[in-house]
């Protein structure tokens, strides 16, 4: 069962799109929150997307990324996306591997600062 709470924003002096993630999410949730990052950031104009995965528990199983990562990658494929996910990272990487497979610029990190100082040096 999802218990997701989103939190999105833009950020004017670095145009960055900052999204923030809690709860328990399953494999619908993933696409869904990709597809509103995407929504969002075209709508600012924005090609950096930072997301705070760290309080995040995966209710899904590790091949269900397999299936999904067609449908976010597509969301994903203009943006660079910069993930904090603590330290949980199997999941986490697994994501990340998938992702890079399919050509969307991504990377992981376990804190917020250095996911942000990242993409402002893109």
């Amino acid at each position: 069962m999802s218990t997701l709470s989103t939190s999105i924003t833009y950020d004017d002096t670095t145009s960055l799109i900052l999204m923030t993630l809690r709860g328990r999410v399953n494999a619908e949730d993933v696409v869904n929150v990709y597809q509103i990052a995407n929504d969002y950031a075209k709508v600012h104009n924005s090609s950096k997307i930072l997301i705070d995965l760290s309080d995040v528990e995966h209710c899904f199983a590790a091949i269900d990324i397999v299936d999904f990562m067609p449908k976010v990658a597509h969301y994903l494929r203009d943006f660079t996306v910069a993930r904090v996910v603590g330290f949980e990272g199997y999941m986490h990487d697994l994501f990340l591997q998938k992702a890079r497979r399919y050509n969307v610029n991504a990377e992981n990190f376990e804190c917020f600062k250095s996911a942000k100082q990242w993409l402002c040096n893109l």
